[in-house]
């Protein structure tokens, strides 16, 4: 079966803060491992990204872009870009929940995103992966991302992350 990929709605961001949660309960599972043990989140900062209001917030904010990928009726990953300005936008996120990885949804979400961008005179899409991300690395590089740079950043929650800085050409 095909995934569509379209808009989020309200609801989308209702279940995916429950999808989403649901995976943090449990500490041994990928969606824990990956998102939250591995760079040294506190589970609490993760909370109120992915909360309810923060999810809703991204899905009415204009200057946001929020797709999500639906298979057989199931969410099952998210894109969120935000605008910078005229002629930037940023992929804040994008997220699949492991059991659907290694299926091209992520190429699919990024290909629409992409295909929206370019619609509303986007010239350039940047996105941060950690240095040491190897397959978050490898994707952007497979899609066409050129490194612009390497910096390291004090995130909130109190932590430096050295991050891969990585842009495209949307349009120009």
């Amino acid at each position: 079966m095909t995934v569509a990929i379209r808009e989020a709605k309200d609801d989308d961001a209702e279940r995916l803060h429950e999808l989403i949660l649901a995976g943090l309960e449990d500490k041994t599972s990928e969606v824990y491992r990956e998102n939250v043990d591995k760079f040294g989140i506190p589970e609490d900062y993760v909370r109120r990204a992915f909360s309810r209001e923060a999810l809703m917030e991204a899905v009415a904010d204009e200057k946001q872009l929020f797709l999500v990928a639906v298979d057989d009726g199931n969410l099952v990953g998210f894109a969120q870009t935000i605008l910078q300005d005229g002629s930037t936008a940023e992929l804040d996120r994008i997220f699949l929940f492991p059991a659907h990885t290694g299926r091209g949804i992520g190429t699919q979400l990024l290909d629409k995103t992409l295909e929206i961008l370019k619609k509303e005179g986007v010239i350039k899409l940047t996105v941060k992966a950690g240095r040491y991300e190897a397959s978050a690395r490898r994707f952007y590089e497979k899609n066409g991302f050129q490194i612009i740079e390497e910096v390291t950043v004090h995130a909130p929650w109190g932590r430096d992350l050295s991050l891969a800085v990585y842009e495209l050409r949307v349009r120009g």
